[in-house]
């Protein structure tokens, strides 16, 4: 009978082996080797060998290289992706989660930075509000894509499995945890060893002890806040290493032979030894001379496998740049981007607004299971993700705009912002107010000199 270990009929063999190389390539060269025959093949005729070719396999597999592409990867995509300060908006009674956002004493913006990171390895990521059993303030639990096992319309199943530690020694224990509406009331289940069997059950509440009538749960892709499975971002990246890997296995299997020259003797008797090779005796007849030399394999192939390594590098240098192309086109109307957008692979664009949506969905779940107006939070979505300072000359034009009146002072001041000028942290009334302040000041004669800001404006909006 089928338990609460039962998977969503997205989630395929597929899909999990996509997951696990992304893991394996993000730890590196000891995880993959550690995976064995699983991403290095062992050659077939290592077989006829007496000890089944094992131990010529760990050579082969040993003198191979597993080229570090996935983890720089995502830490320079994420780097790119956070450079820019988001300006998230939290009400005065959710502040707390600026130093803890888990519970854990994770800060906002580190969860936030870990979205994104899970984002691109996996291509996707679920986030919890969730509150301590014995009372304190609602946190955000992260869940990796994996974990999510099942889903429908208001019903989730994460797999919590995993090492726990018993006093000094750490145990695998399975445990399912089940997210559910019942008659309106959203509850949790937990389960077991035994998968068919509940363990415990409990009814999280908001304010005022109310039971909630929503799941505080929210999963995202890289492309749109949703359940469904995709393809991970940076997949092609994973898969270009591990083609790498098993290419340079058999070009440093060459190296090694070709420098292992084997003495053979025609027609006569084999010395004891030859050094660190082996020797090959072939008898002939009696009148038959006899021929001592050396042979080695040719080798004829390690150019070839050289020029295909180099293909690969270059294939997992592309699969790392498309996710850089810029989702926005300027001349593009808004149902010819919503239709692109929804169609698309993964740029990280697409990626970063997504975990905007996730962090804002599980913030706005905090908030309204503390009472408050869920709209009081707030994850703004950068419009471009690189480098957009302003020059001189930009700043100067958007001055003239403004002093025509072709644009407000809010809109030049956004663009100051994006531009890298003006503060990110200040609205524009606040700068404004600041700007009047400063030129009353000045006009006390508080202090000399030139009264012309750094913006080439004086403080009252005239003209330098």
């Amino acid at each position: 009978m089928p338990g609460v270990d039962s998977k969503h009929p997205q989630y395929t063999a597929a899909r999990q082996a996509d997951w696990r190389l992304m893991r394996d390539a993000m730890d590196g060269e000891s995880a993959v080797k550690a995976r064995g025959e699983t991403y290095l093949p062992k050659p077939s005729g290592y077989a006829a060998l007496s000890d089944g070719g094992t131990a010529a396999y760990d050579a082969y597999r040993k003198r191979a290289e597993f080229p570090e592409l996935v983890a720089p990867a995502v830490s320079g995509m994420a780097g790119v992706a956070h450079a820019k300060e988001i300006s998230i908006e939290l009400p005065t009674a959710l502040e707390y989660l600026w130093e803890d956002a888990n519970g854990d004493g994770m800060p906002l913006e580190e969860f936030h930075r870990q979205i994104t990171r899970e984002l691109l390895v996996s291509g996707r990521h679920a986030v919890l509000a969730d509150a301590p059993a014995a009372g304190g303030e609602p946190y955000l639990a992260s869940y990796v894509g994996e974990s999510l096992i099942n889903w429908d319309r208001d019903f989730y199943v994460l797999d919590e499995s995993g090492p726990v530690r018993d006093g000094f020694e750490w145990v695998n224990e399975t445990r399912f945890r089940v997210l559910r509406l019942d008659d309106g009331r959203y509850v949790q289940e937990v389960y077991g060893k035994d998968a068919k069997a509940m363990e415990g059950w409990a009814s999280p509440s908001g304010a005022g002890g109310v039971s909630l009538d929503f799941i505080p749960f929210a999963v995202a892709s890289a492309v749109d806040l949703r359940p469904d499975i995709r393809t991970p971002p940076l997949i092609g990246v994973a898969r270009a290493a591990l083609s790498i890997y098993q290419l340079d296995a058999d070009y440093r299997h060459q190296l090694y032979w070709s420098g292992q020259e084997t003495l053979v003797v025609i027609n006569g008797e084999p010395p004891e030894a030859v050094g660190a090779g082996a020797c090959i005796a072939l008898q002939g007849g009696e009148d038959a001379t006899p021929d001592v030399k050396y042979v080695g394999p040719t080798c004829a192939g390690i150019d070839a496998h050289l020029k295909a390594i180099e293909d690969k590098r270059r294939a997992a240098a592309h699969a790392g740049a498309k996710l850089l192309e810029q989702s926005e086109k300027a001349q593009e109307s808004g149902e010819a981007r919503k239709l692109r957008f929804q169609s698309e692979t993964a740029t990280l664009q697409s990626i970063v607004r997504s975990g905007c949506a996730l962090l804002e969905a599980g913030l706005r779940f905090i908030a309204r299971m503390k009472g408050l107006d869920p709209a009081s939070v707030t994850v703004p979505v950068p419009e471009s993700l690189m480098d957009s300072t302003l020059s001189p000359a930009d700043a100067q034009a958007l001055m003239a705009l403004w002093l025509e009146g072709a644009i407000s002072y809010e809109t030049y001041y956004e663009n100051l912002q994006r531009g890298g000028i003006a503060s990110p942290e200040r609205k524009a009334e606040e700068e404004f107010a600041l700007a009047e302040k400063e030129r009353e000041r000045r006009e006390l004669g508080d202090e000399g000199g030139d009264d012309t800001g750094a913006d080439g404006l004086k403080p009252g909006g005239e003209a330098a």
